[in-house]
């Protein structure tokens, strides 16, 4: 009975850490991909019809409750004849995701707009805010 007692005070002390880390990671916001929530991500795809135009090679300096701060490329697809056939190009840029929001029926909430400040000239029509819908493959998405 005492070597039972021992090994589940063991356990319990064992599963305190863990519990710990994922109540830690579980209120921080995310960032919407699409369909999905993701957190501190590589890449944000902006245009998820076509997948046209996205933010890729994401590197995040900072990621609180209210914001994220991180460098990367904007990359857009020129679509020319089509989008198969188009060619994609570049600009560095720094991207800061803001105003957090529960989407309905999840946990975390979502940074719902993304500021970006391209390093040159910001290429025709490419955006300097982008906000957010929840995912359409979400439960409650609007």
């Amino acid at each position: 009975m005492r070597r039972a007692l021992k090994i589940t005070i063991v356990l319990a002390l064992l599963a305190v850490p863990s519990a710990a880390l994922a109540a830690g990671t579980s209120s921080q916001p995310q960032a919407i991909n699409c369909t999905q929530l993701k957190f501190k991500p590589t890449k944000i795809v902006l245009s998820c019809g076509d997948g046209a135009t996205w933010l890729g090679k994401l590197k995040w300096s900072s990621w609180s409750n209210n914001q994220a701060v991180g460098t990367g490329n904007f990359t857009a697809n020129d679509c020319t004849p089509d989008c198969v056939s188009g060619h994609t190009h570049s600009v560095a840029v720094k991207v800061t995701l803001s105003k957090p929001k529960t989407c309905p029926n999840q946990v975390n909430p979502a940074f719902k707009q993304a500021a970006i400040v391209y390093k040159t000239t910001r290429p025709k029509g490419a955006p300097a805010k982008v906000n957010f819908r929840c995912p359409a493959g979400l439960p409650g998405a609007y």
